[in-house]
C-alpha cells in the first residue's frame, strides 16, 4: 500500500480504522453534527421562551431626574415596580406602582397604583387561540430534533459510503498489485522460452509493453487511494496528512427484504416525512390564529387606580374604578384577512407537499429495495464471471508453457481476470452500499447503527 515516491499526502504511521470505529470518529468530530448540535442550544431555548408565555412577568423601573415647574427647581427619584400575567383564556392582568421622592427631603412624596384586566370575549378568546404559539413552537421543537437526526442520519451514511470508497480504492491497488506481478511472472516465463528458443525475441515486446501499462496502472490506483483517504478524512474532521487505512473485511451477504415491512417502517420513520406532519399541522395552528384574527375585539374591561396616597393601604377606600365593555370595529383595514387567506394558502399547499412527499417516499423505497435485489443479482454474477476468468487464465497460461499459445492472448486473458476482480469488487460495494441506502430511504440509520442523539 505504499504511496508513489514524493506525494506529500498521506503520511507518518498508518492509522487503521474499522467502519464501527469512523463511525465513532465522525459522530464526535464531524463539522457538520457540532454545528447541528450548537444550534440545538438556541433551539431549545427557544422553546423555553416560547412556553414561558403565560408566566407572570415583571420589572423594575428607577429614574432620577430634576424638574423645574412654576419657577422652582427640585429634584427627585421615581421607583415604579410592575407586573403582568397573560392568561391561557385570553385576558390579561397587569399591575402597576409609582413612588416618587425629593432628592434634598423637602416637599412630599406620592405613590401611584393600579390594578387592570382585560379579558376578550371573540378575538383572541380562548385556550385553542392562546395555546397556538406555544404549540407550534412545540412542533418547531419537535422539526428541530428530526433535522438533527437527519444531519446525524446523513452523516454517518456518507461516512459508511466513503469508508467502502476508501476499501474499494485499496483493494484496487491490491487488485493492480497483483496484475503487474502476473504480467511480470508472465515476462519471466517469455525470456525462458526465448533462451530455449521456443519463442521468438521480438514477442517479448509485447509483454514488456503489459507491464509498463500495468506499472501506470498501478500509480493510477494509488492517487485514487489518496483521493479516498481525503474524502474520508475530511467528514471524519482528522488532519489531511493523516494515513488513514480501511481495515474492515468486504463481506456481502444476502439480506432479504420485506417490501411491504420496509414500506411501513419508512412511513413511520422516514425522518422528512415526519417534519412534514410536522409542518403540516404548524399551518393548522397557524390557520386557528388567523381565523380568530378576523373577529371583532370585544373585550370584558376593569381598572382600580389609586393616586397621591403617602402609602399604599391608606387611602383605599377613595379608589377610582371601573368595569365595561370595549368594543373595536376595523374599517378599512385588510391586513386581517390577508393573514386569513396566508395562513389557508400555507396550509392546503403544506397538505398537498405532504401527499406529494408520501407518494415520492413510496417511490423511493420500492426504488431502494429493487436496487438492493439487483445489486445482489449482480454481485452472484460477477463472483461466477471472476471465477471462470481465472480459470480461463490459468489454462492459457499452460498452453503457454506448452507452446501452444501466444503472448497476446495469455495477456488478453490478464486484463479479463483483473476487469472481473474489479466488477466482483465494484459489485460488492455496489450492494453493500444499497443496504446503507435502503436504510436512510426507511429511516432506519440511526436504529440500524444503535446511535441515539444526546441532548
Amino acid at each position: 500500500m505504499a504511496l508513489p515516491a514524493g506525494a506529500p499526502i498521506p503520511a507518518g504511521t498508518p492509522l487503521e480504522l474499522t467502519l464501527d470505529e469512523a463511525v465513532a470518529l465522525a459522530l464526535r468530530y464531524n463539522r457538520g453534527i457540532r454545528s447541528a448540535y450548537l444550534q440545538r442550544v438556541v433551539q431549545r431555548f427557544d422553546l423555553r421562551v416560547a412556553e414561558r408565555a403565560f408566566v407572570p412577568q415583571g420589572g423594575i423601573g428607577l429614574e432620577i431626574a430634576q424638574r423645574r415647574v412654576g419657577g422652582v427647581t427640585q429634584g427627585e427619584t421615581v421607583i415604579s415596580p410592575s407586573a403582568t400575567w397573560r392568561s391561557p383564556l385570553g385576558g390579561a392582568l397587569s399591575f402597576v406602582w409609582a413612588r416618587a421622592d425629593p432628592l434634598d427631603g423637602r416637599g412630599s412624596d406620592y405613590e401611584t397604583s393600579g390594578i387592570s384586566l382585560s379579558q376578550p370575549l371573540l378575538r383572541g378568546a380562548g385556550v385553542a387561540v392562546n395555546m397556538a404559539p406555544i404549540r407550534i413552537a412545540r412542533l418547531q421543537e419537535e422539526i428541530n430534533r428530526l433535522q438533527l437526526e437527519s444531519t446525524v442520519a446523513g452523516t454517518v451514511s456518507s461516512v459508511i459510503t466513503s469508508y467502502r470508497g476508501l476499501i474499494q480504492a485499496q483493494e484496487q491497488v491490491r487488485l493492480a498489485e497483483a496484475s503487474l506481478e502476473r504480467t511480470r511472472a508472465l515476462l519471466e516465463t517469455n525470456r525462458a522460452l526465448i533462451d530455449a528458443g521456443r519463442m521468438a525475441a521480438a514477442d517479448i515486446v509485447q509483454t514488456e509493453s503489459g507491464v509498463a501499462n500495468q506499472e501506470v496502472a498501478l500509480l493510477q490506483t494509488r492517487q485514487q487511494m489518496v483521493s479516498a483517504q481525503l474524502a474520508l478524512l475530511q467528514l471524519l474532521a482528522l488532519a489531511s496528512r493523516t494515513n488513514v487505512v480501511a481495515v474492515e473485511p468486504i463481506e456481502a451477504s444476502r439480506v432479504d427484504v420485506d417490501l411491504g415491512r420496509a414500506m411501513e417502517k419508512a412511513f413511520a420513520s422516514r425522518i422528512d416525512l415526519l417534519a412534514q406532519r410536522k409542518s403540516l399541522e404548524q399551518m393548522r395552528q397557524s390557520m386557528i390564529v388567523a381565523r380568530n384574527r378576523r373577529l371583532w375585539d370585544v373585550s370584558l374591561v376593569a381598572s382600580a387606580v389609586r393616586d397621591d396616597g403617602p402609602r399604599f393601604f391608606d387611602r383605599f377606600n377613595e379608589t377610582d374604578t371601573a368595569v365595561g365593555l370595549r368594543l373595536t370595529i376595523p374599517i378599512g383595514d385588510l391586513s386581517r384577512r390577508q393573514d386569513w387567506l396566508t395562513a389557508e394558502t400555507g396550509m392546503q399547499t403544506a397538505e398537498l407537499a405532504f401527499e406529494e412527499m408520501k407518494q415520492s417516499v413510496e417511490s423511493q423505497v420500492l426504488d431502494a429495495v429493487q436496487s438492493v435485489e439487483a445489486s445482489w443479482r449482480q454481485v452472484e454474477a460477477a463472483r461466477r464471471a471472476r471465477d471462470l476468468a481465472e480459470r480461463a487464465l490459468e489454462l492459457q497460461q499452460e498452453k503457454l508453457r506448452a507452446g501452444r499459445a501466444s503472448n497476446f492472448e495469455v495477456l488478453s486473458f490478464q486484463s479479463d481476470l483483473r476487469a472481473a476482480d474489479s466488477q466482483e469488487l465494484s459489485a460488492r460495494i455496489g450492494y453493500l452500499n444499497a443496504l446503507t441506502s435502503l436504510d436512510q430511504q426507511i429511516g432506519s440509520t440511526l436504529e440500524t447503527w444503535r446511535i441515539s442523539l444526546n441532548e
